[in-house]
């Protein structure tokens, strides 16, 4: 099997912006002509950039969806920390987390159908496929994050918040591949309002019942490992 690991680039001198407009073009060429048709060639066209300028910032394609993947992350990050600001208890923030990320998703099924993409993409390409582990680990943390600044949430729920964690992506995932393929979105809507349902009582069951915490006044992610390949 071929060992060969993705190359991440240091940031170069002079970039002058090149690298966040080939990370840029690299997305919106995803969105229009799909992952696998998403040449270098193709990304840096779409750039304004020749291809050796492209590959004085980036090392390969590879090295563009993780980059992508990386601001995807990140901006997704920003957005929930702007909406989810204030005080809330878990059984609010299970519902407004799912129903305020369907959404966004709403914006931009574009993106969402790209990161699919990528996914299966860097899957059959055996020294990528460690990107697919990396993505499932950071949107993994995006909900899990979010559900255990709860105010009704203690570090000693730790366990029991990833596995409603877990329960929850992984469930909105499926939803999501279906409304990708289907495109109905009273199906999706019925979908996730069961499945808030469900982790509200998973929550109510699994979580002792208890006074909110103190508010904070910032928010922490918490360092989950990443499962061992």
């Amino acid at each position: 099997m071929n060992q060969r690991v993705i190359q991440k680039s240091f940031a170069r001198p002079n970039s002058d912006g090149r690298r966040e407009q080939i990370i840029d073009a690299a997305l919106k060429v995803m969105i229009a002509e799909g992952v696998y048709h998403a040449t270098t060639r193709k990304i840096a066209e779409a750039a304004g950039v020749n291809v050796a300028t492209l590959h004085y910032h980036f090392h390969d394609k590879e090295e563009i969806l993780f980059k992508v993947m990386e601001v995807l992350v990140a901006n997704y990050r920003a957005t929930l920390a702007k909406q989810f600001a204030a005080p809330q208890k878990l059984h609010d923030r299970i519902a407004d987390l799912l129903r305020f990320i369907w959404s966004e998703i709403k914006k931009a099924p574009g993106e969402q159908l790209a990161l699919q993409e990528m996914t299966l993409y860097v899957l059959r390409h055996p020294h990528a496929e460690h990107m697919a582990r990396e993505k499932d680990h950071e949107f993994l943390l995006l909900y899990a994050d979010w559900l255990r600044a709860a105010t009704d949430v203690r570090p000693e729920d730790e366990p029991r918040v990833m596995e409603l964690a877990n329960f929850i992506y992984t469930s909105f995932v499926g939803m999501l591949n279906q409304w990708l393929a289907v495109r109905d979105a009273d199906l999706f809507v019925q979908a996730m309002e069961n499945l808030i349902r469900a982790g509200q009582q998973w929550a109510a069951r699994s979580l002792p019942k208890r006074s909110p915490k103190p508010a904070r006044h910032e928010h922490r992610t918490r360092s989950v490992p990443l499962p061992k390949s």
